[in-house]
């Protein structure tokens, strides 16, 4: 057995969000992290950090199990042994899922090594900067902040919208065959066009979506910024920055043009 689909995306843009509303289904769930598809085989991931030694608690497995578990070459057994050995894994679980939004970063790589279902989440460059903003602490001297910050994250989402993005855009159109098992959603839609939205992603991994879901009851983790979908969510740059800092931000930004909501 491997895991049924994978969740990625960029930081802070909904993939907990979207894991908890999968995890309200019947026996489907998953630990925190996982990120082994960033090696080339299981056996590469005790050398990837952190997401390595997070497993421990994010999964609730014993590092000498986790160690082994990782002496093979198929990602399948890996994952098999993962639901297994997990005390974070209900045996009642039928399916798991593994969410690592570092998975983004080069997807059509990441979906060769199991080939199923992929979501890959993003939003509003501007919401991505006042991510970011707001968990530095909201520096008085935002200028000298945001001077400091944007190469290097403007060269990582970069990275992020060439190899996987743009090439899903482009493979979507000419009907490539595994264009089915890829699939980019906007944080924006998912808040302002909920059911619709939710009713695609869970039609792409295979389930039926159940408005109750959106409840967000028994949440397993406290990363999910609030229990329910708000429209809040994306846009709280709009009151956070003023529009200098709008503006500034979407023409550093602008090579990311798919991405900029309105």
């Amino acid at each position: 057995m491997t895991i049924k689909f994978v969740i990625c995306g960029l930081e802070h843009s909904g993939t907990t969000l979207i894991s908890d509303i999968f995890r309200q289904t019947n026996n489907v769930d998953s630990g925190f992290e996982i990120g082994v598809l960033l090696g080339k085989s299981p056996r590469d991931f005790p050398q990837i950090q952190p997401f390595y030694k997070h497993m421990v608690s994010g999964w609730q497995i014993e590092s000498d199990t986790l160690k082994k578990i990782c002496d093979t070459d198929s990602f399948s057994n890996f994952y098999a042994q993962l639901k297994l050995n997990s005390k974070a894994i209900s045996p009642k679980v039928d399916c798991i899922f593994d969410k690592t939004p570092r998975y983004f970063l080069d997807v059509y790589k990441n979906y060769e090594k199991v080939k199923v279902p992929f979501i890959c989440m993003y939003k509003d460059p501007r919401s991505v900067v006042y991510s970011d903003y707001k968990r530095s602490g909201k520096p008085e001297d935002f200028i000298s902040w945001y001077e400091n910050y944007k190469t290097p994250k403007i060269g990582y989402l970069k990275d992020v919208y060439t190899n996987s993005y743009i090439k899903w855009k482009e493979r979507e159109s000419q009907s490539f065959n595994n264009t089915k098992d890829i699939m980019c959603v906007s944080l924006e839609n998912v808040c302002l066009n909920t059911r619709e939205t939710m009713e695609k992603i869970f039609n792409h991994v295979g389930y039926e979506f159940d408005i109750k879901y959106l409840m967000l009851e028994n949440l397993k983790y406290e990363n999910t910024r609030q229990p329910q979908i708000s429209s809040r969510i994306p846009f709280e740059y709009l009151n956070g920055f003023n529009k200098e800092q709008n503006a500034l931000i979407e023409q550093d930004f602008a090579l990311l043009e798919d991405w900029f909501y309105a």
